[in-house]
């Protein structure tokens, strides 16, 4: 075959490395974590869409298991000026560091205008 294309690449399935088989369990540890930056994810967007009068779109960009941050959260929210964006964005950082969930998995807010 050719020096860019290697040769299991294009036949014997028996040779081709099996998803399963390249990736590791993760530890009841690991889910757990998971699963709590998972229900901030939700936490943030409930309290975004209270405090911004809506969501349009928001999306977790990264995840970490462990560490300072654990994550990324993009907030796409209603967008009237820059003045009522600002004050918005207080209240809101406010409300998530006053809360139970949010202030145990940090997360980094990326806030920004919703389309349209």
């Amino acid at each position: 075959m050719s020096g860019f294309v290697p040769d299991r690449a294009m036949g014997d399935p028996g040779r081709l490395p099996v998803a399963a088989q390249l990736e590791r369990d993760l530890t009841r540890e690991e889910r757990r974590s998971r699963w709590a930056v998972r229900a901030a994810q939700w936490r943030a967007r409930e309290l975004a869409e209270i405090v911004f009068g809506g969501v349009g779109r928001t999306s977790l960009i990264g995840m970490r298991l462990g560490g300072p941050a654990r994550g990324l959260l993009q907030l796409d929210v209603p967008f009237e000026d820059l003045e009522t964006h600002r004050a918005r964005e207080a209240r809101f950082l406010a409300a998530a560091g006053a809360d139970p969930v949010l202030s145990q998995v940090p997360l980094v807010y990326v806030i920004g205008p919703a389309a349209g």
